[in-house]
C-alpha cells in the first residue's frame, strides 16, 4: 500500500474517533488525552535510552504524566507548578535510594521535559473545552490543523522549489510553509462563514479568525518543526509506527501541541 493511501486510511479511522471526544469532551475527552500521554511518553523515554543511552523508567514518567493530566482535569493549572516541584524531588530521590549516579542530571531533564511536553501541553486540549462554545473552538482548530497540514504538504511537493529552509526538516520547502500560513487564514474565514451560513452561529469574530490563522499557520507549523528537530536530534525519521503512515502520538500531535495552549493563553486572558 502506497504510504499516501496508508495515511489517508489511517486519518479516516482515527480522525472520527477524536472528533467525538472532542464534540462530547469532559471524561471521553480527558481519557483519549492520558492515553495519548501514555504512549507519548512512551516514545520519547524509549527514545532517550535508545538514542541517548540514558535508561529511564518510562513507566513512572506516565504515572507523574497521568498525576498530570488528572490533576488539572479536577483542579485546572492551580497548584501545577508546586507538582512539578514533587516530580523533581521524587525523580532525585529516586535515584538516590537506587543507587543511580551515572546521568542523574541527564535523566531528570529528560523526565521534566518530557512531563512538560507531552502531558501538560496536551491537557490543554481539554482545558479549551471549558470556555463557552470551547468544544467546537476545539474542533475548529483541530479541523484547521488537518487543512493546513494538507495545504502545506500538496503544496510543498508539487510546487516546492525551496528546500532546506530548516534544516530541522529538509523536505519543508519555502512555499509549503507560505502554503500553510496562508491556508490557515483562508480556511479560517471559509469555515466560518459556512458554520455561519448552515447553522446560523457566528463561532469566531474577525479577531478571531486572524488569530486563529496566527496559531495554526505559524505556531502550527513550529511544532511540527520542534518536533522534527527532537528527532533530527534523536536520529529517527518517526518517534514510532503507532499510526500507520503518520508516525507516533508525537508525530501526530505536535502542531496541536503548540497550538492548544496557544489558543487557551487568548481565550483565557485576549479574548
Amino acid at each position: 500500500m502506497k504510504p499516501l493511501t496508508t495515511r489517508i486510511l489511517s486519518a479516516i479511522i482515527f480522525g472520527p474517533i477524536l472528533l467525538i471526544c472532542a464534540y462530547f469532551g469532559g471524561i471521553p475527552l480527558q481519557i483519549l488525552i492520558s492515553i495519548l500521554s501514555i504512549f507519548g511518553i512512551k516514545e520519547f523515554c524509549l527514545l532517550v535510552r535508545k538514542n541517548k543511552n540514558i535508561e529511564i523508567n518510562w513507566w513512572i514518567v506516565a504515572t507523574f504524566g497521568l498525576m498530570i493530566n488528572w490533576f488539572i482535569f479536577f483542579f485546572g493549572l492551580n497548584y501545577i507548578i508546586s507538582l512539578f516541584i514533587v516530580f523533581i524531588i521524587l525523580s532525585i530521590g529516586y535515584d538516590v535510594f537506587s543507587n543511580k549516579i551515572n546521568q542523574t542530571s541527564e535523566r531528570i531533564a529528560f523526565t521534566i521535559f518530557a512531563l512538560i511536553y507531552i502531558p501538560l501541553l496536551l491537557e490543554f486540549l481539554f482545558l479549551i473545552t471549558n470556555f463557552e462554545d470551547g468544544n467546537f473552538l476545539f474542533i475548529f482548530l483541530m479541523v484547521l490543523i488537518w487543512i493546513t497540514d494538507t495545504a502545506a504538504y500538496f503544496i510543498g511537493a508539487k510546487f516546492g522549489k525551496h528546500r532546506n529552509i530548516f534544516r530541522a526538516s529538509e523536505k519543508k520547502s519555502a512555499e509549503g510553509f507560505l502554503a500553510g500560513i496562508l491556508s490557515a487564514f483562508i480556511f479560517a474565514y471559509l469555515i466560518n462563514l459556512i458554520v455561519n451560513s448552515v447553522a446560523n452561529i457566528n463561532l469566531l469574530t474577525q479577531t478571531d479568525i486572524l488569530i486563529y490563522g496566527v496559531i495554526v499557520g505559524i505556531f502550527g507549523q513550529l511544532g511540527d518543526l520542534i518536533e522534527s528537530t527532537i528527532k533530527r536530534d534523536f536520529q529517527v525519521k518517526d518517534t514510532s509506527n503507532l499510526i500507520p503512515g503518520h508516525g507516533g502520538i508525537l508525530d501526530r500531535f505536535d502542531s496541536l501541541m503548540i497550538s492548544a495552549p496557544l489558543l487557551y493563553f487568548y481565550l483565557n486572558f485576549i479574548r
